[in-house]
């Protein structure tokens, strides 16, 4: 797998040096902090750097991500992502008070998936857990939108996420569907408690097999005239939520 930009490079070899097979340069990329830090990383893990020209850097780049990339002027060759099984997962965060869980429901879009990482580690989820088919997978555009937070969550991915629901329900987790029709909202529920949060894709929100599972529904509070937020910024404003009441006085 490879990873693209400054911030994906750094945080990666930050958290895993190890994984890195080699670090590819643009020449002519003007040497700044960043950059600075990743070569003085990859020259005390002895990890392999090349420095190439534009014509030969751009060679790594697929027509569809070369805009995407070359700007930056660092790649990252890595092992492909490594997933955490749920059991694993579970165990680590077995000791943790109060602890919060996402399940992504047939998220395709590599953005809106690293966006959700990039709010899930910042506001303090403990692990995420998606669809091992309909699901986008860890790449490196999840990587670069992510801003290298994946390197900082576990993530699981299953096959049948309604076992997934059930090992949670037995292990004392609430689960909680996000969903616009709901009656309870974000304001009113007490998210204080072992918690899943499952977030539909967009446009087909949560499946119907997910939701009859969940505990409970709940939505976020909107004003009136348009109701309608994409995954990432409705699962940030959900995290946020659950992270002001589990950190009120």
């Amino acid at each position: 797998m490879i990873v693209i930009g400054k911030n994906p490079v750094l945080e990666t070899l930050k958290s895993s040096p190890d994984d890195f097979n080699k670090i590819v340069f643009l020449k002519t990329i003007k040497p700044e902090p960043r950059l600075k830090e990743i070569v003085n990383i990859a020259d005390e893990h002895g990890i392999k750097k090349l420095f190439l020209n534009k014509f030969d850097f751009e060679k790594f780049f697929s027509s569809k991500n070369k805009q995407e990339g070359i700007a930056q002027g660092v790649i990252g060759f890595i092992k492909d992502f490594e997933y955490t099984p749920i059991k694993q997962l579970l165990e680590d965060i077995e000791k943790v008070q109060l602890p919060l869980l996402l399940i992504l429901d047939e998220i395709t879009d590599p953005h809106n998936f690293g966006a959700i990482i990039r709010s899930a580690v910042c506001l303090g989820a403990d692990g995420i857990i998606i669809p091992r088919h309909n699901s986008v997978e860890v790449n490196h555009t999840v990587v670069k939108t992510s801003s290298g937070a994946v390197n900082y969550i576990p993530i699981a991915m299953e096959t049948n996420l309604n076992n997934v629901i059930k090992i949670l329900k037995q292990n004392a987790y609430t689960i909680i569907g996000a969903d616009i029709q709901a009656e309870s909202t974000t304001f009113e529920f007490d998210f204080k408690k072992p918690v899943c949060l499952i977030i539909g894709s967009e446009g087909k929100g949560i499946r119907r097999s997910l939701r009859d599972n969940c505990d409970e529904l709940v939505r976020i509070p909107m004003a009136g005239g348009f109701n309608s937020l994409n995954a990432s910024v409705s699962t940030a404003v959900f995290l946020y939520e659950i992270f002001r009441q589990k950190n009120k006085d």
